[in-house]
């Protein structure tokens, strides 16, 4: 028999990874392939790898033909799995028949670096899949030789049609709330919705905030509540509520006025004349507003954070601190005194930071003639006290 080998995460399994057994199938003549999710893989961190029984099941959803076969062999091995581990052990079971190894052509590129790669080529012939965007047929089987010392007879290259898809984008997707049509069948999608895989209990407000923002606003509040979450680890606060209200900061920020100032209304807030003449400080209270009469949120410190994440108010909690300071040096942000903000939070000190912040915003601020807000003057008064005293 020509068997294939086909290792991965699988981390889910996409329809990627079926096009190309598909395609090996065809190319190298294969009886079966036999489909083998990785255990602790050597080549990469995997951070978020579901569950081996997770990612076993849903191989077998997603390879679900006759001309497959789904093994744990991996799965069952302790420590890094090594692939010249399983291709020796296969070829204990399979001692008659041929062995081919699949793989894509990044691996290939860096095939010489595998623990034991010399062992390996005596026991499989390597099955190579190339995208018809990326390194050429003729480009792989060049490094093959001149690399491995493998002739154009000892190793099989193959161009597969391009499949934009990898399983980190479905993974980021599905984390999101996002739609995977197209690139999951329909078997292992139902599955990763109804066990949960790879999704927490915000993956409802990141769908909530992909619908009410935009594309950039979106991606500036990931940002914030991963740098919130840093903060808070550093300076003892609530990580969770950290992440989180850096997560919702800015859930107003693309509603348009009128919705901003009936929610306000609805909220109870009544705007002084200065907040009336800056609507960009809307959103803050409308996001609280927001928060606590239409999603039900409750906890005043996390409701706080975002009311005053723009303004800044005298005697702000550590949270508030930290989702302010968040805001300021968020990943994507890249204003010339971002830097300094950065080293300041995580060095100096939030209050620190703040006070920088405080300053960075009153310059530019009257430099072109705008409104400050009162409640950011009595934070920068509150830090200079304390600092003297």
């Amino acid at each position: 028999m020509r068997i294939g080998i086909y290792g991965g995460t699988f981390n889910p399994p996409h329809k990627g990874h079926v096009r190309l057994a598909e395609a090996m199938l065809r190319e190298a003549r294969l009886d079966k392939i036999i489909i083998i999710p990785a255990g602790t893989p050597p080549h990469k961190e995997s951070p978020d790898l579901a569950d081996d029984n997770i990612r076993l099941a849903m191989c077998t959803l997603a390879f679900s033909e006759n001309c497959f076969e789904i093994s744990d062999i991996e799965l069952k091995r302790d420590g890094k799995s090594y692939t010249v581990d399983t291709v020796e052990a296969l070829r204990k079971i399979y001692p008659d028949d041929e062995l081919f190894l699949i793989i894509g052509s990044d691996m290939l590129l860096c095939f010489d670096k595998w623990y034991r790669y010399k062992d390996i080529l005596k026991e499989v012939t390597l099955c190579v899949a190339t995208r018809e965007d990326e390194i050429s047929r003729e480009e792989l089987l060049s490094f093959a030789e001149n690399v491995l010392g493998l002739s154009e007879g000892e190793i099989l290259a193959s161009e597969i049609s391009a499949f934009e898809c990898s399983s980190t984008d479905v993974r980021k997707k599905v984390k999101a709330g996002e739609c995977t049509e197209g690139l999951l069948s329909d078997s292992v999608r139902d599955y990763i919705a109804e066990k949960g895989v790879y999704t927490d209990k915000y993956t409802p407000w990141r769908k909530l905030l992909k619908e009410k923002l935009f594309a950039k606003r979106y991606i500036h509040s990931l940002n914030v509540a991963d740098s919130a979450r840093e903060l808070a680890k550093i300076y003892g606060a609530d990580e969770e509520k950290a992440y989180f209200a850096g997560l919702v900061h800015d859930i107003m920020k693309n509603a348009s006025d009128e919705e901003q100032l009936q929610i306000m209304e609805k909220g109870g807030i009544i705007l002084s004349r200065t907040e009336k003449n800056n609507p960009k400080l809307w959103h803050a209270m409308a996001g609280e507003c927001y928060l606590r009469i239409e999603k039900g949120i409750t906890d005043e410190d996390i409701l706080n954070a975002v009311r005053y994440h723009t303004t800044g108010r005298a005697g702000m909690s550590l949270l508030e601190k930290v989702v302010y300071i968040a805001d300021y040096i968020s990943a994507e942000r890249d204003y010339g005194d971002v830097d300094v903000m950065r080293d300041l939070s995580l060095n100096k000190g939030l209050d620190e930071a703040a006070l920088y912040a405080l300053k960075f915003s009153f310059k530019s601020l009257s430099q072109k003639e705008k409104l400050i807000h009162t409640d950011s003057v009595e934070y920068y008064n509150e830090l200079i006290i304390e600092r003297e005293g």
